[in-house]
């Protein structure tokens, strides 16, 4: 787990910028704190923070280059099945001087060139250049858990892991207007877009060549339902066991310690109760909050003590809340509001002092069909008219009531307005509809006029619900979900392991029949069935709660000071130039009484943007 850069100078002022690499590493150290290295052709500069996890030796650091000196390789993620790869090569000729899965990867490109992207079983980011041909190859893995990042300008294409090191080059810093609405409305910016005009995401399984024609983008691998494999729900369940026990088993590969993330939820208990399997010292650890309606470690205390782990619980308030608050802000390289993400920063932070791997749950709720709105789709497509009718005439009368995540009837409430605003639509509307947390005529009344746009996810067609878990695959996860944890976890140098997403599991999930996997009521069907004997009943069936925080009560009476600081004076906002000052004013003076309502989406995101933008661009 690393953090890398690469530089393509197209003429001499380009090259002018590798002077800036140190520099830009030093904003990565986070990623990797082990060393930092630099390598620099007439035309490429390569830069590597180091992580160690596998084959510590110095021998291992990058970047690094063959016995040649023709090809060098920086490298981001873990190779899982590196050790079988190596002993195919080793036949086919190949010597190695590490046990590095680094050098695995480095001699399957250039023995397999692009086919080596089909071998590879792991998670990664990656440049590769071709000194003699004056080549460059840059590739993300198949469902974007590492993030790899491009800019171009007339004078260099940088490629990165993180969109912070940018800022130290010499870069066009022009917001873009798209993303600006994109984050607003959804808390994160999907690929390929980011924050910036000229920096772009890779997208998950997508690759690029960089050479005298210039920069093209192509891909290797495509996220889709696979044909239905013809076997009964319990055949079903024991060839997912087999296939996410082999993942878990994958993923415990290392030089350094191994824990696992507990939740007390299913997915994470899942993967726990098999680590524990292949590791019998196994230290899990969990998050709680000083707030009953969130807390759940009952549950995770339940599970670590059912599967005799050596458990790590940490609870947090609004006095953790509070403390890490500027340091966790600081850790966000674009701008993100999905609040969660601050929980993530504090589990990992804590984890990081017994392990420097973790294992997780993510990408079970996606595969699976785990979220609450998943169950909530179903019901809308069965629903009869009446159904429907009834439940606008219900969401009337509540309409004025509170809505909140904070305790249970506004929790309610906000779900059955939700619902309600979803009747009449289509499946790609409602989509759309639920994937937002504000509407779109409150973020074009809080921005400038200049900056206001609408914009697209380019849903295809939601058939059934397996067209919607794919949407999700393609959308949620690797945009929100990945993205949060690779962020909060690589803050602290964690390197974080998701079995759920090994290809071989993804690929299998997407081909059972849609009705082992959920139906109205309850999703997951087919991964409780399989680890039901491994997973108490009180944890398999308890009722779904997202990874939420409390950030209405954690602001509480701060909220005015936050609000009425600098980022938000008239002086600061006439220079950004991008939020209507009447607006934000209104905004300001409307809160009362800490009952923020759904606008804690949006002032939760404002308050993110606005440090952001203090720290790169004043």
């Amino acid at each position: 787990m690393c953090g890398i850069i690469g530089i393509w100078a197209k003429n001499s002022e380009g090259q002018s910028s590798f002077g800036q690499m140190t520099s830009a590493l030093n904003v990565m150290s986070h990623r990797g704190p082990d060393y930092q290295g630099i390598k620099t052709y007439s035309k490429v500069c390569l830069g590597h923070a180091r992580l160690s996890i596998i084959d510590l030796s110095a021998d291992a650091n990058q970047p690094m280059e063959d016995s040649t000196g023709r090809y060098s390789l920086i490298f981001n993620g873990e190779i899982y099945n590196y050790q079988e790869l190596r002993s195919q090569l080793e036949l086919e000729g190949c010597r190695f001087h590490t046990n590095s899965d680094t050098e695995v990867l480095m001699q399957l490109l250039l023995t397999k060139g692009l086919s080596a992207l089909e071998k590879l079983n792991g998670f990664f980011a990656f440049v590769f250049y071709d000194k003699e041909e004056d080549r460059m190859l840059f590739a993300r893995d198949r469902f974007g858990i590492k993030p790899l990042l491009f800019y171009e300008d007339d004078e260099k294409i940088i490629l990165t892991s993180e969109l912070s090191p940018l800022f130290k080059f010499n870069i066009d810093k022009t917001i873009d207007d798209v993303a600006l609405n994109q984050y607003f409305r959804l808390t994160y910016i999907p690929a390929p877009s980011s924050i910036l005009k000229r920096a772009f995401k890779v997208l998950p399984g997508q690759y690029g060549i960089i050479d005298q024609e210039g920069l093209q983008l192509k891909r290797y691998y495509k996220l889709e339902r696979k044909p239905i494999v013809p076997q009964d729900f319990i055949a079903c369940a024991e060839e997912l066991k087999s296939r996410l026990t082999i993942s878990v088993k994958d993923r415990m590969i290392a030089d350094v310690p191994v824990g696992a993330f507990l939740s007390g939820g299913v997915d994470s208990s899942i993967i726990a109760a098999v680590a524990k399997h292949q590791k019998e010292d196994l230290k899990t650890f969990s998050i709680g909050f000083d707030h009953p309606y969130f807390n759940e470690s009952q549950y995770s205390d339940l599970m670590a003590k059912h599967i005799g782990t050596d458990h790590h619980e940490f609870i947090v308030g609004k006095k953790e809340f509070q403390s890490y608050f500027e340091r966790f802000l600081d850790s966000i390289d674009e701008p993100f509001g999905d609040s969660s993400a601050f929980a993530v920063y504090f589990l990992a932070e804590q984890t990081k002092k017994e392990v420097t791997v973790a294992l997780s749950g993510d990408g079970a709720d996606e595969l699976f069909g785990g979220y609450k709105k998943h169950q909530a789709e179903y019901k809308m497509r069965r629903a009869s008219s009446s159904k429907k009718r009834s439940v606008k005439w219900v969401s009337k009368i509540l309409k004025n009531k509170a809505v909140s995540r904070s305790d249970k009837f506004g929790d309610f409430n906000r779900k059955l307005q939700k619902f309600s605003n979803g009747i009449g639509m289509t499946p790609e509307e409602r989509y759309f509809e639920w994937c937002t947390f504000v509407d779109k005529q409150e973020v074009y009344d809080m921005l400038e006029p200049s900056f206001r746009t609408d914009f697209d996810l380019n849903i295809p067609d939601l058939y059934d619900m397996g067209d919607y878990l794919i949407a999700d695959q393609k959308l949620v996860l690797p945009n929100d979900m990945l993205k949060k944890v690779d962020m909060m976890s690589m803050a602290h140098a964690l390197e974080v392991r998701t079995p759920f997403l090994d290809h071989r599991v993804v690929e299998y999930a997407n081909s059972v029949p849609l009705e082992f996997k959920l139906n109205p009521n309850a999703g997951k069907l087919l991964l409780k069935k399989a680890f039901d004997k491994e997973v108490p009943k009180e944890i398999l069936f308890r009722e779904k709660r997202g990874f939420e925080v409390p950030i209405q009560d954690w602001l509480g009476d701060e909220i005015n000071g936050i609000l009425n600081s600098e980022l938000f004076s008239a002086k600061f906002l006439e220079d950004q130039n991008m939020f209507d000052k009447e607006y934000i004013g209104q905004l300001i003076k409307g809160i009362t009484n800490n009952n923020f309502g759904e606008r804690i989406y949006l002032i939760w995101s404002l308050i993110v943007f606005q440090n952001w933008y203090k720290k790169f661009y004043c």
